[in-house]
């Protein structure tokens, strides 16, 4: 065995090495390298857009929390008004029954106080009339006084009626 070096074929192999190297790097490292990189772009931009996506969510949740709280808030003050305006209802409601009530007894007072008079305006003229009749029976019959007696009697008894 030769343990010499051959000079001329150790330069052909590193130019062959060389050009292995170059062609290498420019056909396959450099488009893997690219191929890398706009994967790696791309994973950052997913990256990118996952983050916009779940900050965008915890917006939405906290507007969502926020419109939940406001109509919460929305609906116990529309309660609150409709019970306001249900006890002002009824608060008018009974104050036009207390007039009513209070017109219609004033009504039957005045009923009461006109059906009065006229029944002492009847009395008196029946009181009148039957003095007229005694009187009258009294002036017709020459009586005595027994007969007056009894005639005032039965005025009396008329009048007791």
């Amino acid at each position: 065995m030769n343990a010499e070096i051959d000079w001329k074929i150790l330069v052909g192999q590193i130019i062959n090495f060389a050009i292995l190297f170059f062609v290498l790097k420019y056909f396959l490292y450099k488009p893997f390298l690219g191929l890398l990189e706009k994967r790696r772009k791309k994973i950052e931009e997913g990256i990118k857009m996952s983050n916009e996506a779940e900050e965008n969510l915890k917006k939405v949740s906290e507007v969502k929390r926020k419109m939940e709280f406001k109509n919460e808030e929305d609906r116990k003050a529309i309660l609150i008004k409709a019970e306001q305006d249900a006890k002002k209802r009824l608060e008018e409601a009974m104050k036009a029954a207390e007039a009513d009530r209070a017109g219609l007894l004033a009504k039957a007072e005045k009923e009461a106080a006109d059906l009065k008079e006229k029944e002492k305006e009847n009395t008196k003229k029946a009181i009148v009339d039957n003095a007229f009749n005694l009187v009258e029976k009294l002036v017709k019959e020459n009586m005595d006084d027994a007969k007056n007696k009894k005639i005032s009697e039965e005025f009396l008894n008329k009048m007791k009626i």
